[in-house]
């Protein structure tokens, strides 16, 4: 194989493994764009067709650009620069006849192999981007030294890599970091909980499609029931008709202090997001330093979740209220002094009735159906645990379904719910009820989060999917505060005890029952969990954390600590440079001279045939004298000469004349 056929098929083979992670997340069109430049680059090489014209590499560039535009439009984030970073990796290879061009190609790649932490952190990831670098490395050994054989540039990019691993470690966990963005950069785009400051009918549907981990639990001690994995996440207290949205702390949301039930402690592993909320079981009572637990029992980041966080959280799970036979009924906690009155202990602040009024008032006429069907159902009725029985008594009673086939959004959604399909999602029954129970003067408040988790039994933790966000309604009691009631639990019991994926949430530790596919994902994804705790986790703090244990957290956040870090980093630079130094010293020193190589071949072949090489003769002398003994290689032997002058003497010498010296060699006869 030619040297520039060498040189290309490596450059585009590193492009090509250095793209690959991100072909999932980029425009159909764009990996097609690829796929056809490099296609035609690598053709080229057989058929030997031109390169593109100056003008077109041009006009390809602008349509690439004008494609991008048409993509992305004004939404610049990591997609976009992605997208822009794979066309100029399609169209660069054209303009790789020089050295310089093709070195630029190879740093390209390597900061296109920095992007895949874009996209994912895990292991798996870092271990491919691991075999990236080695194959990129590899091409720029082929470009430095054209002539190496595939194994002699493996040896050479596996000895830098193994030099290079050490420092990198280094400098990983004693690089100073930050607690912000290194860049500053966000992508307001990515990491998702499912929930925002609203919530409207069908809000939910889309997410049980989406499998993505939301969060992971590791518990410390004892673990929850099924029924008890209801992840507080946000509270929805005003209601418009349609839809559920946030708002300030109402005046009566004191945290309970006392109430039937069980604590946990437990460490979660949340994703970004891009919202202040922080998923807790139940009620949190106590977070990490940075976060606070709001009047609704939520627990709120003061910044947004943005890259993810490692917190430890404590929490009151609620066990079922015994005054309601139907399932999905939890109490939410009583005040000091035993069951008495909510204004005893608040005076001053608004009735319940009055609050109830407030979180509908704005919906006017909405729903004027569902209005008068609560006040059939349980206007007569002074127990709000009666109203909440007789409420969820008509969803069991009337043939309602629990489906993910639910109606488009109505001018009344919530009449067109109960009175037409009689099917819907979990916000469907919990609007539904939250709305009436506010209708008959009892306050209702909707709450978003998740319900259940797959349990991992070869590392003890759970995982909470997107698929599994759910929503429930708590209801005010002042004998027995905020009361959690979830009428999904009226139609569709199981959803208790099984996720929406089929999974069971439980804690059996048995791995007999699994299939050896589960086993291998569970396998998998704890050992990657580990490793997204250490690598992902080694945030700031952490590293604040490992100095100290060193010793050098006061010199470290002053003066003498910056100083340390340069002088780490310019020992590394020099020690770096004089290993370079030192190879390419030994290389130089080690290896033979290709063109004098093929020179020596070519006077012993000479040799062969009776014409040998006097020292005192120069290369054009002895050219001509060999020429006037064989007069019928004359020809070949000052064509063989003129390149070895050249390659000898001449600057800039084309890169094909070694390969054409060393040819003609082989053809003399």
């Amino acid at each position: 194989m030619k040297k520039e056929s060498a040189r290309t098929v490596s450059i585009i083979g590193a492009l090509v493994v250095a793209i690959a992670p991100h072909t999932p997340g980029l425009p159909l069109w764009i990996n097609v764009w690829c796929i056809v430049m490099w296609g035609y680059m690598l053709v080229r090489l057989k058929t030997g067709w031109p390169l593109p014209a100056t003008y077109i590499r041009y006009g390809l560039t602008f349509a690439g650009i004008f494609g991008l535009l048409l993509t992305y439009s004004v939404r610049i984030g990591a997609d976009a620069f992605l997208g822009l970073l794979a066309l100029m990796a399609a169209i660069k290879p054209f303009e790789m006849a020089t050295h310089r061009h093709q070195m630029i190609t190879v740093l390209l790649t390597y900061f296109i192999i920095i992007t895949s932490l874009f996209r994912s952190e895990s292991m798996f990831i870092v271990l491919y981007m691991f075999f990236s670098v080695l194959v990129t490395t590899m091409a720029l050994v082929q470009v430095n030294a054209p002539g190496n054989l595939f194994r002699e540039s493996f040896k050479l990019a596996a000895r830098i890599f193994i030099q290079a691993f050490p420092l990198m470690v280094l400098l990983f966990l004693l690089f100073p970091r930050f607690p912000g963005s290194l860049f500053g950069i966000e992508d307001k785009t990515m990491g998702r909980t499912g929930f925002s400051d609203h919530l409207s009918l069908g809000g939910l549907v889309s997410l049980v499609r989406d499998q993505t981990p939301a969060f992971r639990v590791e518990f410390k001690g004892a673990s929850p029931l099924a029924d008890k994995l209801y992840w507080r996440g946000i509270v929805f207290q005003k209601f418009d008709g349609k839809t559920w949205t946030t708002q300030d702390q109402l005046a009566f949301n004191l945290s309970p202090l006392s109430f039937p039930g069980k604590y946990y402690n437990y460490t979660i592993l949340l994703e970004p997001h891009n919202s202040p909320w922080l998923m807790a079981l139940d009620l949190p009572i106590k977070g990490p330093s940075w976060a606070g637990i709001t009047g609704e029992q939520v627990l709120k980041s003061r910044r947004p979740v943005k890259k993810r966080v490692r917190y430890m959280v404590s929490s009151f799970a609620r066990d079922f209220f015994d005054e309601i036979s139907l399932p999905g009924v939890a109490a939410g906690g009583g005040f000091p002094g035993g069951p008495s009155s909510v204004s005893d202990h608040m005076p001053g602040l608004i009735s319940p009735e009055e609050m109830a009024a407030a979180i509908i008032s704005t919906a006017g006429n909405k729903n004027p159906r569902a209005r008068a069907l609560a006040e059939t159902l349980a206007g007569k009725t002074a127990s709000v645990f009666e109203k909440i029985h007789l409420l969820l008594s008509y969803f069991k009673e009337n043939e309602f379904v629990y489906s993910l086939d639910t109606p488009r959004t109505t001018r009344h959604p919530i009449d067109t719910f109960l009175f037409e399909s009689k099917k819907g999602y979990c916000e469907h029954y919990a609007s539904a009820l939250g709305f009436m129970m506010n209708v008959l003067g009892v306050p209702a408040r909707v709450v978003g989060g998740y319900l259940g988790g797959e349990y991992n039994p070869y590392s003890n933790y759970l995982t909470v999917r997107q698929s599994y966000a759910h929503v429930w309604v708590e209801i005010f009691d002042q004998k027995n505060g905020w009361v959690r009631v979830d009428p999904t639990m009226a139609v569709a019991p199981e959803r208790i005890g099984i996720n929406p994926d089929g999974s069971l949430a439980s804690f059996s530790t048995s791995t007999t029952a699994l299939s050896f596919s589960r086993k291998i994902k569970f396998a998998l994804d704890a050992v990657n969990l580990r490793w997204k705790s250490w690598f992902t986790g080694y945030s700031y703090f952490e590293q604040k954390a490992f100095l100290e244990k060193l010793g050098l957290s006061e010199k470290w956040r002053g003066f003498v600590g910056i100083s340390m870090v340069l002088a780490m980093l310019l020992l590394g630079i020099l020690t770096g440079v004089a290993g370079f130094l030192f190879w390419l010293f030994q290389l130089k020193k080690d290896r033979p001279d290709p063109v004098e190589q093929a020179y020596l071949m070519f006077c012993c072949n000479l040799g062969k045939l009776g014409l040998r090489k006097r020292p005192d003769q120069g290369p054009m002398d002895f050219a001509r004298d060999c020429g006037n003994k064989r007069p019928d290689l004359r020809e070949k032997i000052m064509m063989i000469t003129d390149h070895y002058v050249q390659l000898r003497f001449q600057k800039d010498c084309p890169e094909t004349t070694l390969e054409d010296f060393k040819t003609c060699i082989k053809n003399l006869k």
